[in-house]
């Protein structure tokens, strides 16, 4: 169900006490004649604003279930919980041709700058489905590898996303007091013009970098899974200090369907970031568990999509901030594909949930 057509529903039962009588009455009726299923019908006229914000529709308007069609001025009935819809039928998948892997990978410094700091065990496990997840890659085979990171040390001009469209790209990891762990790898301006083009055509902004400085966001997860060391990268770089949009996050992965198709190569698509991560002074070091399993339970119901529908404020308070990379990659691939969740790891001393999670592109049996 759409956050659009729930809208709808709530607002013309604000607007028409009579009809919202009617609904109250015979909320099977009352599906009919809103337009939505008759499980919706009954999660409005019951005042559960919680399922209604997890559908991404907005606060303003949920906040009408719970004050008027309750009657609750507290909004005492709502726990802030989100909800995973495991109930209504996903779409059918529509991936872009072209798209042989898409995944997400923390990109945590400390797995490679200082990993005694962790608990051994977790460190390990971390490591494994990175290396599984490597195999992943390998076998996809991919002609361009594209990789979302945020912004972490380098400035670019404007507050938009910003393409990589170098023909080489180089960095280390002298910030984390270990210069010798650098990287080299080959663009692709090509491909970063196709990009820029679709995202353009599409009506949003994107600023194309001629350098891209290479960080521990893209230099932790492709050295681990780099598949072989000439083959090209274009990453794609979100600055979440000066925006922060999930919907779009997701709107500019679905802007960029077009250039993989209109590539013609085999393209692999990796997001990184968290999960959960602070580095608010007072608050690094803090894992929030809860959501992280609510973002990882939304992955794995085909559900990634719906996310991006949150107001961003669930995301940034939850330590989030890393996400929309993740929104880009689900964006390109589309509604309606399960992930994978490989591995997860609530890590205090390096600061986060880290994660690694594949996206199950290819056809079911």
């Amino acid at each position: 169900m759409s956050d659009g057509s729930l809208e709808g529903a709530i607002l013309a039962m604000a607007r028409d006490r009579d009809l919202l009588e009617r609904v109250r009455q015979d909320p099977a009726a009352g599906a009919t004649e809103l337009g939505i299923t008759q499980e919706w019908v009954e999660v409005i006229v019951s005042g559960d604003r919680d399922r209604l914000r997890s559908a991404g529709v907005n606060d303003g308007i949920t906040i009408l279930v719970s004050r008027w069609f309750r009657d609750d001025i507290g909004d005492s009935a709502s726990e802030g919980r989100l909800h995973v819809d495991t109930t209504t039928p996903l779409p059918p998948k529509d991936l872009p041709e072209g798209l042989v892997f898409a995944g997400g990978a923390s990109h945590v410094p400390d797995l490679l700058a200082r990993p005694e700091i962790d608990p051994e065990e977790g460190v390990q496990r971390l490591l494994a489905g990175y290396e599984r997840m490597a195999a992943d890659l390998r076998a996809a085979d991919p002609d361009v590898i594209l990789v979302t990171a945020d912004c972490h040390f380098q400035s670019f001009e404007t507050q938009h996303y910003v393409v990589g469209t170098a023909a080489t790209h180089g960095g280390s990891m002298e910030f984390f007091k270990r210069p010798d762990l650098d990287l080299e790898l080959t663009g692709s301006p090509q491909m970063a013009e196709h990009i820029a083009t679709a995202v353009r055509a599409a009506g949003l902004e994107v600023e194309e970098a001629s350098r891209v400085d290479l960080d521990h966001g893209l230099i932790v997860p492709l050295r681990l899974m780099l598949p072989r060391p000439d083959v090209p990268v274009v990453p794609i770089i979100t600055q979440p200090h000066r925006s922060f949009s999930p919907f779009g996050a997701r709107a500019f992965g679905a802007a960029m369907r077009a250039a993989v198709e209109r590539s013609g190569l085999r393209v692999a698509m990796l997001a990184t970031g968290g999960l959960s991560h602070w580095l608010d002074p007072g608050k690094f070091g803090g894992v929030d568990v809860e959501f992280d399993t609510y973002l990882l339970e939304m992955l794995r119901a085909g559900r990634g999509n719906d996310i991006a529908n949150l107001e961003p404020y669930p995301l940034l308070d939850h330590g989030q901030y890393e996400f929309p990379n993740w929104l880009i990659m689900l964006g390109l691939v589309g509604p309606g594909v399960r992930g994978e969740v490989y591995t997860y790891e609530p890590m205090e001393a390096s600061g986060g949930g880290w994660t690694v999670v594949r996206m199950q592109i290819e056809e079911e049996s």
